[in-house]
């Protein structure tokens, strides 16, 4: 009887072992996801922003949300940076219905008009983090999440300015002149091109020019040189016009300033002495003048001195015959 009971339990063991697999097989189906979100921006490696030709952020990330299911699902996304302090606005749907057995293509925008690519630097990387809560009845059933490296392209900006040291520029001499090279981008760069031009100056020349070549300037560095301004003794007393342009490494755009430089001819005393002593010549002559005409005059002659010389001719015009 005994060995009957044993041979019992073992068949119902047998039969119930099928059952308790296709259980768990049946719950194995089950725990597999029924939607997925991922990125359909290429995000492998380290994403760069685009910016505009203003060198304001505007750029566009495209997520997925691919529903397998036979109904449709419900979906609330939340969008953060790893840092508060990030001002890059995103602006994106809070809350996606995707249609059963649909792929949902999503875009989440990018932007910034404050100048924020020039604050930080392109080797500094942001994370962004998307969270996908699917709800039923506004409670939350599941959620998946992705995240990605973003940074921001290089931006080269080099400008230049002058500043006068105050010197005055005459015919046959020299002056130093100063120049100021920044660099606003956000990545070291260097000069590429520089060159001068001179209007209606052809006697003055600028020295010096080979110091800028291939300068390096790191970011927010300002490099100032100065150059040698010369005027030739035939240089006339003029303003002249003068443009300094230098080219970016980086960006292969230049950066111009204008600004006059004056050329003085100084006072000669010689030709005021010269001019005096003419003047005291031409009086002189003046004076002598009158004095010339006076003396080719014949003086004065009175009727009695006239009558006695007429009496003394006759007296001795008598005597004689």
């Amino acid at each position: 009887m005994e060995i009957v009971k044993m041979r019992f339990k073992i068949l119902i063991l047998t039969l119930c072992l099928p059952l308790f697999f296709g259980s768990v097989s049946s719950q194995d189906q089950i725990e597999i996801p029924s939607w997925e979100m991922g990125w359909e921006t290429d995000m492998d490696g380290t994403y760069t922003l685009e910016i505009t030709d203003d060198n304001d952020i505007e750029d566009e990330l495209l997520i997925y949300i691919d529903n397998q299911r036979m109904t449709e699902l419900n979906i609330d996304l939340t969008i953060e940076w790893d840092s508060s302090d990030i001002p890059i606005e995103i602006d994106y749907p809070e809350s996606v219905t995707v249609s059963s057995s649909t792929n949902e293509t999503i875009p989440i925008k990018l932007k910034n008009e404050n100048d924020y690519v020039f604050e930080r630097s392109p080797n500094s990387t942001m994370v962004i983090s998307i969270t996908a809560d699917e709800s039923i009845f506004e409670q939350s059933t599941g959620s998946q999440e992705i995240d990605g490296d973003i940074a921001v392209p290089s931006v080269y900006d080099l400008t230049v300015s002058e500043r006068s040291t105050g010197e005055k520029l005459y015919p046959g001499s020299s002056i130093e002149h100063n120049f100021l090279i920044e660099n606003n981008g956000n990545s070291d760069d260097a000069i590429g091109d520089s060159q001068f031009t001179i209007r209606s100056c052809p006697h003055m020349k600028i020295e010096g020019m080979e110091e800028l070549e291939s300068q390096v300037i790191t970011v927010n560095q300002v490099f100032e040189t100065k150059l040698k301004v010369t005027a030739s003794e035939a240089h006339p007393g003029r303003s002249c016009e003068v443009t300094l342009s230098v080219t970016s490494t980086g960006s292969k755009l230049t950066s111009s300033v204008n600004f006059e430089i004056e050329v003085y001819v100084a006072e000669d005393s010689s030709s005021g002495s010269s001019q005096t002593d003419t003047n005291e010549n031409s009086n002189q002559e003046d004076n002598d003048g009158p004095d010339l005409v006076e003396s080719g005059t014949l003086p004065f002659i009175s009727l009695v001195e006239f009558l006695t010389v007429i009496f003394i001719v006759n007296l001795l015009y008598s005597r004689r015959n």
